[in-house]
Order: structure tokens, then sequence, then C-alpha cells
């Protein structure tokens, strides 16, 4: 557990991260099992083992609802933890009963682990999410079940000195032992999951707007069937005239220009909406089952929200526009890259038309109301 906890704190450093919370975990869970054979009183080695396992499983609890995203509930568990505290305090001080001791201690780091696990059983996802939350439940259950048969079925001695050669102890160090393996490659296969996902996110998400890059875009894209993409549209998106903005400006103001682009994007486009930008002032979009038409219209709507915002906010006094390309992939093409070149075709159309419009790559087909550029 020692050594667990030391690879843990290692990788977590001082950050409050999951990794660092099963870190203190693990040295605490190794100390409090180091408490029996401590050169001091029955009485104090019983208050430092009981202090050591309350931190140890607030901290697993910790771990799993950091992990997990969920609500921590800090004070709560704090001054739960608190309690059982005192609890232990009477029973060791006050009653010198062992068994009263151990079905606090028990119930307490049942309690600290299963309240968490709770709040979190059904977030687990991936596969190494839902071993995690397995082995949780599994420690949880051990120690109800250890519980019920020593203090329930079996009954034991009552004098705090009789706990470290107590069937209890070889039972809790057998069962905790192979447990805290279990638990701490659960945990550590979860954390590198998490840590393989952060990375996965950072190199394909945009860090401005927080949009898929190019690689992400792609990668998207490639998980799409043939018949999905066929079925979709693709929309190349740029600002006009944007490096005015920045010379005029400031970057600063430029910067938050790009990000209300994207968050009016996201905001008027369905969720299944695949948003990324490809970088400096161009956007690009893929929208799945939508006819080019609708697409087209729902593109010269944004555009219309895009020319009638107000940038004085960010510094920019002046109207900004936006020109949008059009176009539907077809069967006959190998990648979505095509159809994308084709909808900069029209983009580009639209740039020398004037700008502030939208201009669909149809071939011969004609959409009312919008300027229609040549396939070819």
């Amino acid at each position: 557990m020692t050594l667990f906890g030391l690879v843990f704190l290692v990788i977590g450093g001082l950050s409050e991260s999951t990794a660092s919370a099963w870190g203190v975990a693990f040295i605490f869970g190794a100390a409090s099992f180091v408490a029996p054979v401590l050169p001091m009183p029955v009485m104090l080695q019983s208050l430092f083992g009981n202090a050591t396992i309350l931190v140890s499983f607030f901290y697993y609890g910790e771990a799993l609802l950091r992990h997990f995203g969920a609500p921590r509930l800090i004070a709560v568990r704090l001054i739960f933890s608190l309690l059982a505290y005192a609890s232990l305090i009477v029973a060791i001080v006050g009653a010198q009963s062992r068994s009263l001791e151990l079905a606090t201690s028990d119930v307490a780091v049942a309690l600290l682990l299963g309240g968490p696990l709770a709040l979190v059983i059904w977030r687990a996802r991936s596969l190494m999410d839902r071993v995690l939350v397995g082995v949780a439940a599994i420690a949880v259950i051990d120690i109800l079940v250890r519980l019920f048969i020593f203090n329930g079925l079996n009954g034991m001695s009552t004098e705090l000195a009789d706990f470290a050669g107590s069937s209890y102890t070889y039972y809790a160090q057998v069962n905790v032992g192979v447990l805290s393996v279990a638990f701490a490659m659960a945990g550590l296969g979860s954390v590198t999951v998490a840590t393989l996902e952060t990375y996965r996110h950072a190199a394909e998400r945009d860090p401005l707007t927080g949009l898929l890059n190019r690689r992400g875009f792609d990668s998207a894209v490639a998980s799409l069937s043939m018949a999905q993409r066929v079925a979709g549209i693709v929309m190349t998106c740029d600002i006009d005239n944007f490096k005015q903005v920045n010379d005029s400006s400031g970057h600063a103001s430029g910067d938050a220009v790009l990000a209300g682009l994207a968050a009016l994007l996201l905001s008027r486009l369905p969720s299944t909406a695949l948003v990324a930008r490809f970088g400096g002032e161009e956007f690009v979009v893929f929208l799945l089952d939508m006819p080019l038409a609708s697409g087209a219209a729902l593109g010269q709507s944004i555009r219309a929200d895009f020319s009638a915002s107000d940038w004085r906010s960010v510094g920019v006094q002046r109207q900004i526009t936006m020109s949008l390309g059009v176009a539907a992939p077809v069967m006959s093409e190998n990648s979505m890259h095509e159809a994308l070149a084709r909808a900069d075709r029209a983009l580009y159309a639209a740039k020398s038309a004037g700008r502030n419009q939208v201009v669909i790559d149809a071939g011969d087909s004609y959409v009312p109301g919008l300027r229609i550029a040549p396939a070819a």
C-alpha cells in the first residue's frame, strides 16, 4: 500500500488531482495497519489506527469523486468523519470496547466509501471505470460482511489488547491486502486512461474556442460511415477582413470575435454537428442528415446573426461579417476533403462577389435567394 501510495503521489504531485487523492488514501491506509505494532499503549494504537483509516477512506471517496467529476461534498464528508472519530473516542476511551470500536469504524468507513460510490456508480462509461466502481463496491460489501460475521455471528473479545491477534485482524489483513492491490490497479488504470484522454482532447481541440481542430475533425469524420457522410453537408466559414480587426483593435479583440463566432455556431447548430476551427478565422462544419437547401438556409441565418452582432464590448467599433461556402459530399468522392475543397471554392466565390453571403456548390440545382457556384 505504501508503494502504491508513493507511485500515485509521484504521478499526481502536489496538485489537487485524482492521483494525489489515491496516493494519500494508500499512504494512510498503510499507516492504519502499522498501528497494532507501534511502541505505544494499546489505547493510543487504537486511536491512531482509527484516525488513519478514516483519513484513508475519506480520500478513497475523494479519489472516486474527483475521477468522475461528481460533487465532492467536502464539508459534509469532513463533518461526518469528525463525528465518526468522536464516536470512536467514546468507544475506545470511554467504553473501552473493541467490538463497539470495530463496529463504529466499519460503519464509518463503509459510508465514507459507499456514499461517493453511490454518487458515481452511474457515471462509469469506460471498461476501466466500471472495473474501478466494481472494486469499490466489493470493498464496501467486504466491510459490511466483516462487520456482520465478527460482530453479529461469531462475536469477539471486547478487550482492546486482543485486537492484534484476533481472527478479525487476520481476515482484515488478508482481504484488505487483496482488495488494495485490485483497488490500486483499477485506480492506476483509470488515472492512466483519464490522462491519455486529456492528452487526446488537447491534441484534437482548439485551445481558444474549444472546438475541434483539423486533426480532431478528421478523426471524427473517419468514424462516420459513407452513408452518414453523403446524407450531410459541409460548410466552410470565414470572417470577412479579419486582419483589419486584429490591426485596428488588437489581437485580444480578434480572439474575442473568434470565440464569439464559435459560441454562435455551437448555439445555432444541432448537437450532432461537427464544428472545427481549422486555423486563423476559418471554421468548418459538418451537419449530419441535413439536405443541402436546409443547411444553406441555416448558414444564411447564422451569417445574418453574426453580421448583426455588437462587438463594442470587446473593443471593436465596426460591423463584422462572414462568408460561407456550402457543399454536399457525394458517393464518388474518396474523402470528405474533396467536398471541403468544393465548399472552399464556393466560399471564395462568396468573397469575390462582395463577401457577407452564402454561396452553394450545387451543380445545376438552384436554391432560391442564394447565389449558386458551379460544381466544376
